[in-house]
């Protein structure tokens, strides 16, 4: 599913045309950016946790080179399904 999906669902759903559907849809994903951005934690009850994390610096190898390569501390996202989505799962 992409996002042309989540907005065609959205629309059929609420019974609203697909321009206010994509509108409604980036506003989320904005909200969610942006709560991300400043480090915040996202819960949707049923759905899921996306929350930030930090990263530890370290180091890799280049595939193709076998050269050591330094990975630079930083942020990462991680997203943990809530029970209903397992529960998909069987």
């Amino acid at each position: 599913m992409i996002k042309v999906d989540i907005i065609n669902e959205v629309s059929r759903a609420a019974d609203i045309t697909k321009v206010k559907a994509e509108v409604a849809v980036e506003a989320v994903l904005e909200a969610m950016k942006e709560s991300m951005k400043r480090g915040e934690r996202i819960e949707l009850r049923g759905f899921g946790v996306f929350q930030v994390k930090p990263r530890k610096r370290g180091i890799g190898r280049n595939p193709r080179t076998g050269k050591e390569v330094r990975i630079p501390p930083g942020r990462t996202i991680r997203f943990k399904p809530g029970k209903d989505l397992q529960s998909l799962n069987g």
